[in-house]
């Protein structure tokens, strides 16, 4: 049975369909409905090239030199795609820097040195240095993908920025799904698209549905006005006794939340003390914020590598023995040994300053609220005040970013790529790192990670990252979503690491 058209609650509006400016999840997410990458990333690490528009890599023994073939694919408005349209991709990445959503991430672009075509189905890419292969090809290659060159090419990149939203300027793509409209605020819809080269699709519309208000989404569900939503941690409960509707919990997405404590703001240096940063971690009880606030459905994280899958897991992580953990007798000798003693009103005090700060949390999401409550009570327990602030979330990113003294510690999450290693996060300078944290022999480590060959520098520098908390790692959650009877692959369909699989959605005539 092929339905009339499938309603989706994605968690957030859709505001950019460009796959090279969606800064967000839920924009990358419909982004890569439309087009399709060269390599295509799997819940496993795994490149799945039936779902990839390459049919092949193969890299030289010290990782500098690749060689990318396509697999015969046209636009949906019949032309074809060829390594042209690579290099036009490529090309608009250098022109846009550091306005790329992924600058930075496996090096790119920067990273490369000459990237060719030496016919319609090759694309040769030459690095400026020896690199890890693993590294490069799910971090870097991973990020090239064909775009229609035929169609952009007309427009400046200015134009091109500004019709993110403009659902007439995507009128071409070579996903599975083609746009037909973007309301921002209300919803985005989809139809499938007839020439895509993979599988074909089991329903005539995709729509994504935008809801302002926890609950809303779950009421939509029971209603019948959306088939497929996600579930808010704190109407979980709730969800488990709707009538005539499934809860499918999803495997763990590869990610974190973190505390980031401000090393660059004046009035919190304290956080630059590595024992500081060990006792906060050593302070807080993952495991009560995993049970209480994620309903049991979450993991603690102690390093920047989350545990599962447990591919890149250094024996250590693997073997649970990290050099931090939920401790607060440990946490409390760590503030004495870095010269902190009780205060008049029990606050640790060291040279006549507090050890206290406000944490800043994006503001109305009970999730985050309760993360940021379990932590608090941690905290006061071992002598360190946390005083809470909700912020708009642009206003908390555009703080984080380039006002240092503006904030003293943030609660937010972190999304990883396919191959976990830290050159965006914890390298002098990165991309992601707004806090102040260097550490030379921290710096060392990534370059080990992305550069030899193994997985050995990706271990050395987990466990190192895990001792020197540049942020506090907390745990990654399990999404759950509520799922009207007769709608089935949803499994399938929910990839952790942001890619969606439309084509494994199937129904029933129960729907």
């Amino acid at each position: 049975m092929i339905p009339p058209g499938l309603g989706i609650g994605p968690g957030a509006d859709v505001t950019s369909l460009n796959p090279l400016l969606t800064s967000s999840l839920y924009n990358q997410e419909a982004a890569g409905l439309i087009f399709q990458p060269l390599l295509w990333v799997n819940r496993y690490h795994e490149i799945d090239y039936e779902r990839s528009i390459a049919s092949a890599v193969t890299s030289s023994a010290d990782g500098k030199t690749y060689d990318v073939i396509l697999r015969p694919w046209v636009w949906s408005d019949g032309v074809a795609v060829t390594s042209a349209d690579v290099l036009y991709a490529f090309a608009l990445t250098e022109k846009f820097g550091p306005a790329y959503a992924a600058y930075g991430q496996g090096g790119m672009p920067d990273i490369v040195a000459n990237i060719t075509a030496p016919d319609a189905m090759h694309v040769h890419v030459v690095l400026k240095r020896a690199v890890n292969p693993q590294w490069f090809i799910l971090n870097g290659l991973s990020q090239l993908m064909p775009l229609p060159q035929h169609v952009w090419a007309r427009y400046s990149t200015d134009q091109i920025w500004q019709a993110q939203s403009d659902v007439d300027f995507f009128h071409v793509g070579d996903g599975p799904l083609l746009p037909v409209a973007l309301n921002i605020g209300i919803d985005a819809v989809f139809v499938p698209n007839p020439l895509y080269g993979g599988a074909r699709m089991h329903f005539s519309r995709f729509v994504l549905k935008f809801e302002n208000a926890e609950g809303q989404e779950l009421q939509a569900v029971q209603s019948g006005d959306l088939d497929m939503s996600n579930i808010p941690f704190d109407l979980y409960a709730k969800a488990l006794t709707l009538p005539g509707d499934d809860v499918v919990n999803l495997p763990p997405s590869y990610s974190w939340h973190e505390l980031i404590p401000n090393m660059a703001n004046k009035t919190t240096l304290f956080f630059a003390d590595v024992r500081v940063r060990q006792a906060l971690a050593d302070a807080i009880g993952q495991q009560r914020i995993v049970d209480l606030a994620m309903h049991g459905l979450g993991l603690p994280v102690y390093g920047p590598v989350p545990p599962y899958p447990t591919t890149f897991l250094s024996p250590a992580a693997k073997a649970g023995d990290f050099p931090v953990g939920y401790d607060p007798a440990k946490a409390k000798a760590l503030l004495a040994a870095a010269g902190f003693v009780p205060g008049a009103d029990g606050v640790l005090i060291k040279n006549g300053q507090r050890l206290a700060f406000t944490l800043s949390i994006p503001a109305g999401q009970p999730l985050r609220i309760e993360i940021a409550e379990s932590i608090q009570q941690d905290l006061q327990a071992v002598g360190i005040a946390m005083q809470v602030r909700q912020m708009e979330f642009n206003q908390l990113l555009a703080a984080m970013v380039g006002q240092p003294q503006a904030w003293q510690a943030i609660l937010i999450g972190m999304n990883l790529g396919a191959y976990p290693s830290g050159e965006e996060l914890f390298a002098q300078g990165a991309a992601l790192n707004n806090n102040g944290y260097a550490d030379a022999h921290m710096d060392r480590l990534i370059k080990q990670s992305t550069d030899a060959p193994g997985m050995d520098g990706l271990f050395a520098y987990q466990d190192y990252a895990s001792a020197q908390q540049p942020v506090i790692f907390l745990p990654n959650e399990r999404y759950s979503v509520l799922v009207r009877k007769g709608l089935h692959g949803v499994q399938d369909f929910l990839n952790p690491l942001g890619a969606w699989a439309p084509e494994k959605l199937y129904c029933t005539s129960t729907l």
